[in-house]
């Protein structure tokens, strides 16, 4: 095969148009592939120069540049067409020699319109965050509306919301016009049954698919496209729809898709901060009464550091009056040493984080007295986030720190004791032996002398197993393993046998110290055979006299008990009580007050039942043991839900009970009623803002065993981080107000004092699971 016949082959498979041109823009050969079609490219193009094609102005002087610089250059050019669309083209030109190039010509039509349609799209996503950027509430939403109409060329669009059994818009217009907002029938529409995320698109006939829907009829709509519309926090059910509808049949286009997400996202954005907006207006006067109420020192400062509010407890607990702090700088009320701290530290970062939380201060009080406070406080912004105010929170801890510096003085004779204790190890009157690895390493002169060696050669490299009487082997060693294992010290009483093979009585006192750079046991040991006799008969006297005092402690333990009993049973029917009587002040409805002494009625009557159930419990000198009976816990459950009805009801929470496995158990009924107080009223304080609060009550079977199961969905507890805390006292685990960490203790305190146990399973946003062993069958 000749090198033309293999040139040829090799240009029949190329779909481009190929051209070689001198460098006058004349054409001296041209291979057109037989399945091309263009129109710059029929007939005979060789011998023709390029200056003739309109389409190519400055063709022969970009070959010109091609040869002057032998580098490859690309040209573009159009050809329009009847229909108006045109036709693109680039030319690849690459110098063949000094005076000709090569230049191949690709249709790069598609490609063109796929940048027209990007730059389109890109405009259009411009022209919506731009047009909404300044605007907020209705005025968004309507300038929303016009944009998603114009963007789908459509005749009418609306945002509506579900209400009831209807479709409420809440913005409505043309293209370029709003028009009056309307409510339409849910039924017989595209709307009756959505889907989640699911987009509705008919592109012709409405009426004939959905011939009573209003709207339709209305406006003469042939086509419509919707998109179901989700609060963040309910994905579960629609909250509305955001739709474009059309007089004519219409066509989707490239990204539609893409482009109804954005809407419908900047929509329901903003139709759920109008929402939030709503909520947090409706609970602002709530939050006044909790302000004022609440046993915390609360007060509110302005941007100059100005005192513009105070709560009532706040008042109460540093005996000023409102007047006298009102107005007044906020610093002033420190100490010297702490305003300066506050404006020179704390301040400048607060400026710039808008948050701080735990600030150690001392705050003087009117009386002069000086009082220890953790100081919190956060920015409170308006609606265009600029500075309104600042909301502070003063915790008093000045019995706290109290504490704390005893215990950092007890912290630090222990640490002067220590030093002396490791003098004394070569000066000491009692013998000390160190051994390691069942080798004794080193003793002292006082051991020598007890063990009534020759010398220390005679003991060293022994075994402190051969010093034992037989009848403590087993003893010792299980106490040098301990030691060892658990890193405690361990003190005993046992015979020993000295060199001489006489036996005498010692007391010692094993410790894990380090010996050369291993662990080793440390025992100090001194002889107590003259007072052996003495010492059980005073161990004798001392275990009558801790039966005495264990009697006495117990009696003290259940006076406290009994006390955190009355405080936390009577605390709810009490707090219920007020709450009545508050809405007969706030509202003087004869169908209101009828309604609060009803309810008052009954609380008095729980009130009064749980002060004779108390008063028995004194009766009985606190023998709460011997005070059992049959209680059905359905019965019980149903007292607590009466005294903290209106606690439920504010919120909105549901109690669910299930007693199958078994609803009555033998125990303490004010106790089974102060366990069931303490759960709920936890699960209360502690509910998750983000979902429905439900608390289950339940018991159940287990290996025979009776238990008892209290279950939230609420805020959950780390516990990780607090799980040996949860059942401390004074231990708190979120930033409620009514938070005392008491509740939990008496909880777990009564239900080991009768022999049970009680755990909690508990997961950071999912609640929490209390379950409680009652240890009987």
């Amino acid at each position: 095969m000749s090198e033309i016949d293999i040139q040829k082959n090799l240009l029949s498979v190329v779909k481009y148009p190929i051209f070689r041109i001198d460098k006058h823009g004349v054409i001296l050969e041209c291979h057109i592939h037989k399945d091309f079609n263009a129109l710059p490219f029929t007939g005979n193009l060789v011998g023709r120069n390029i200056n003739e094609f309109d389409y190519l102005p400055n063709g022969v002087d970009v070959i010109k540049f091609c040869l002057d610089n032998q580098k490859s250059e690309v040209t573009y050019f159009s050809v329009p067409e009847r229909e108006g669309d045109g036709r693109y083209f680039e030319v690849e030109i690459e110098p063949s020699s000094a005076s000709e190039v090569i230049a191949l010509v690709k249709e790069i039509t598609n490609r063109k319109k796929r940048e027209a349609e990007l730059i389109q799209y890109y405009n259009l996503i411009q022209d919506i965050y731009q047009g909404t950027a300044s605007s907020t509430g209705h005025a968004f939403l309507d300038h929303l509306t016009r944009q998603f109409c114009k963007a789908f060329n459509g005749d009418y669009s609306f945002i509506a919301l579900f209400e009831n059994e209807g479709l409420s818009a809440v913005s409505f217009s043309t293209y370029n016009k709003m028009l009056e907002n309307e409510t339409f029938d849910i039924a017989g529409s595209p709307f009756e049954h959505l889907h989640h995320q699911e987009i509705l698109s008919i592109p012709a006939d409405c009426q004939l698919v959905y011939p009573t829907f209003e709207p339709f009829k209305k406006y003469d709509v042939q086509g419509f496209i919707g998109i179901p519309l989700f609060y963040p926090d309910h994905q579960d059910k629609p909250a509305g729809v955001m739709c474009v509808l059309f007089q004519k049949y219409y066509h989707t286009f490239q990204h539609y898709e893409k482009i109804l997400r954005i809407f419908s996202t900047r929509a329901i954005t903003e139709l759920d901060r109008i929402r939030r907006t709503k909520q947090l207006e409706e609970s602002e006067e709530k939050f006044k009464a909790l302000y004022h109420n609440t046993p915390a020192l609360f007060n509110s400062v302005d941007a100059e550091g100005h005192i513009i509010e105070a709560g009532d407890y706040f008042l109460e607990t540093t005996g000023y009056t409102r007047e006298e702090v009102i107005g007044k700088m906020a610093f002033d009320l420190l100490t010297p040493e702490s305003k300066s701290y506050g404006m020179t530290k704390v301040f400048p970062e607060y400026v710039k984080t808008g948050y701080c939380k735990d600030v150690p201060f001392q705050f003087v009080k009117k009386n002069g007295e000086v009082m220890d406070v953790l100081f919190s406080s956060v920015v409170v912004k308006d609606n265009q986030g600029n500075f309104e105010k600042s909301l502070t929170s003063l915790q008093d801890v000045t019995e706290i720190n109290k504490r704390r510096r005893e215990i950092i003085r007890s912290e630090s004779r222990v640490s002067d004791d220590a030093q002396r204790l490791q003098s004394l190890f070569d000066h000491s009157p009692v013998g000390i032996i160190i051994h390691s690895k069942g080798i004794i390493k080193k003793i002292n002169a006082e051991a020598v002398r007890l063990t009534k060696a020759k010398s220390a050669k005679q003991i060293l490299g022994k075994s402190p197993m051969d010093f034992i009487h037989p009848d403590s082997h087993e003893v010792a060693s299980q106490r040098i393993h301990n030691i060892y294992t658990k890193k405690t010290a361990h003190k005993n009483e046992q015979k020993f046998i000295c060199m001489d093979g006489s036996i005498i009585w010692v007391e010692a006192m094993g410790t894990l110290i380090s010996f050369e750079g291993e662990p080793a046991v440390q025992i100090a040991i001194y002889d107590i055979t003259d007072r052996k006799l003495a010492q059980e008969k005073i161990l004798e006297n001392e275990k009558n006299l801790k039966h005495l005092n264990n009697h006495l402690t117990r009696q003290n333990h259940q006076l406290e008990e009994f006390a955190h009993i009355a405080s936390h049973n009577l605390r709810a029917p009490i707090t219920n009580m007020m709450s009545l009587i508050q809405i007969k002040e706030s509202d003087q409805d004869a169908a209101t007050e009828l309604f609060v002494w009803e309810n008052l009625k009954k609380g008095v009557a729980n009130l009064d039942e749980t002060i004779v159930e108390l008063n028995e419990v004194v009766k009985s000198s606190w023998e709460l043991d011997k005070r059992k009976r049959k209680v059905r816990l359905s019965s019980a459950l149903n007292k607590i839900l009466a005294s903290i009805k209106n606690e439920l009801l504010e919120s909105e929470g549901e109690i669910e009970s299930d007693f199958t496995a078994f609803d009555e158990i033998t125990y303490p009924k004010v106790y089974i009623e102060s366990i069931l107080i303490n759960l709920i009223t936890n699960g209360l304080k502690y509910a998750d803002p983000k979902r429905k609060l439900i608390i289950q009550v339940k018991t159940t079977l287990h290996d025979g065993m009776k238990r008892l199961e209290v279950k939230d969905n609420g805020l959950g507890i780390d516990i990780n981080k607090y799980g040996s805390k949860i059942f401390g006292l004074r231990k708190t685990f979120h930033n409620h107000p009514d938070a005392r960490g008491v509740g939990l203790f008496i909880t777990k305190a009564q239900v080991e004092s009768m022999g049970g146990t009680i755990r909690v399973e508990s997961e950071m946003g999912k609640g929490s699971n209390f379950i409680i062993n009652f240890g009987e069958g």
